[in-house]
């Protein structure tokens, strides 16, 4: 990896906002106004108040933005006088998205219209079939799709102006929620899924994550008070309290099924606690079988490739994804965790910025059962027969990529303080359209050892030190650090330089 150090020491503002390559005025939404009569919103309430007497069946998703799109539209309906219910498909049985099976049970139960939300968006054959049975078809997703489905509503946000662009689907959900009646909870889990979903934060999604804070801030939402532990609210709470441990249940389905942690979020009264000591328990499982399974992929792991596959029995489907996160990070380089059972293979992918990995694998497409993602990141299905066939594409089609390089500000050691945190707070929210700025600063310490003998940790002076939790740094020889500032969680007023790279 190579980086572009900024050296320039003009407002941190204007800095942030250069390598970003937007205008300073795209961070205050406070004048932000939501047109709530767009056309394409008007038509779709139109069209589902002219099915209002019909019984909705609601197909969701089993990650938090699917969970809290699931949420929102059935708040919604009830707020409507709609009568619904929901489903979330098993991630293991079932996998994404809505199948036949599905279309056929809300049919046999009397339901006469299907709702997907966050997903759908390329369900043709099962919007025919459903179609087919008579329903009404309604489709809310955010997911590519090649040609545009014929349904009765359709919300995607490529059919959006340019500022209502990159919505995830509870950010869909939240804005056609809202333009019936503005509900506070509706903002709060549209936010959620936009903060968990890695979609832009500017424009509308800027305006509604900020306006989840503000909520929450000020309102007592009770499963999301729980699930934060006696966190303060912040967009770092809710990123590792909260949004984590929604995921964590359909991950570890065997435990716990996913469609409980809907009925969790509905319940908004101290009574929701109920299930709250079954998720904390799947996301505590949830961490240490992710521990123990990384270990294992490293273990099994074959360095020598620069595609590395592991597959294992051991493996936990819902898991794989984060073991793959976890390794890329340390190998820096494509990474597929494959769970073996009963002769199939199922698993997730990650790559390094600067590989395409979807468009890579999708050249062997018809190799697989299922498959979908974007250029870091896929997800596949395949017979586990055909593995030898996955291998010889990789062996015999080498591939190369670079990454881009990256920006950094150059900082001397002793401006990071508790101002310069602040002033980087103020900033927030960070993601994809607007990122947090990596810091760098010259590699001069007091004083260097190491936390359980694999993390390398450097104290810098009396109120700042600097720690790295990628062991491939432990011996690496250095002038630069390169990382974020955070505060120091076991010092109050101290702080703390998480490591990055060291070049």
């Amino acid at each position: 990896m190579s980086y572009r150090i900024d050296h320039d020491t003009s407002e941190l503002k204007k800095r942030i906002c250069r390598i970003n390559n937007i205008d300073e005025k795209m961070l205050d939404v406070s004048d932000f106004e939501v047109d709530y009569e767009l056309e394409i919103l008007k038509e779709f309430r139109k069209q589902l108040l002219s099915d209002k007497d019909k019984r909705f069946f609601i197909v969701g998703d089993y990650d938090c933005d699917g969970i809290c799109a699931t949420v929102i539209i059935k708040r919604l309906f009830e707020d409507l006088g709609i009568e619904s219910n929901y489903y979330i498909p098993s991630r293991s049985k079932q996998g994404y998205g809505i199948n036949n099976d599905i279309v056929k049970i809300a049919y046999d139960n009397g339901f006469k219209a299907i709702i997907c939300v966050d997903n759908g968006a390329v369900a043709y054959e099962q919007m025919q079939y459903a179609k087919q049975l008579g329903l009404k078809t309604y489709i809310i997703d955010h997911h590519e799709y090649e040609k545009k489905i014929e349904v009765d509503g359709f919300l995607h946000p490529d059919l959006f102006p340019d500022k209502y662009h990159d919505m995830c689907a509870g950010g869909l959900c939240c804005l056609l929620s809202n333009s019936f009646r503005e509900d506070d909870l509706s903002s709060v889990y549209g936010g959620l899924a936009t903060l968990a979903d890695m979609v832009s934060v500017l424009n509308y999604n800027r305006y509604l994550l900020k306006n989840m804070i503000r909520i929450l801030e000020n309102k007592q939402v009770y499963p999301i008070m729980y699930l934060l532990d006696g966190n303060k609210v912040s967009y770092d709470s809710l990123s590792y309290n909260v949004i984590p441990k929604i995921n964590a249940v359909s991950r570890l389905e065997d435990m716990m099924n996913v469609n409980y942690v809907v009925r969790y979020l509905l319940d908004d009264s101290a009574s929701c606690m109920k299930y709250l000591n079954k998720i904390e328990e799947i996301n505590v499982t949830r961490k240490d079988l992710t521990l123990q399974m990384s270990e294992l992929a490293k273990r099994l792991a074959d360095e020598t490739k620069d595609f590395m596959i592991i597959r294992s029995e051991v493996f936990k489907e819902g898991l794989c994804g984060l073991i793959a996160n976890r390794l890329l990070s340390q190998y820096n380089r494509p990474i597929l965790i494959l769970a073996q059972s009963d002769g199939i293979l199922k698993g997730s992918g990650r790559a390094p910025e600067g590989f395409d990995m979807f468009g890579y694998l999708n050249e062997i497409r018809d190799l697989f059962t299922a498959y979908g993602g974007h250029s870091q990141a896929v997800g596949l299905s395949m017979d586990a027969d055909r593995f030898d066939e996955l291998e010889e594409f990789i062996e015999t089609h080498p591939f190369d990529f670079k990454a881009d390089d990256k920006d950094a500000l150059y900082f001397k050691q002793e401006d990071l303080d508790n101002g310069l945190l602040e002033e980087l707070k103020q900033m927030k929210p960070y993601g994809t359209g607007f990122k947090e700025p990596l810091l760098c600063i010259d590699g001069n310490y007091r004083k260097k050892y190491s936390i359980k003998g694999i993390y390398p940790k450097f104290i810098l002076n009396e109120k700042l030190e600097a720690i790295s939790f990628n062991t491939a740094l432990a011996n690496r020889e250095f002038t630069m650090m390169l990382g974020h500032l955070k505060p120091d969680n076991y010092h109050k007023g101290n702080l703390s330089f998480v490591i990055e790279d060291l070049i």
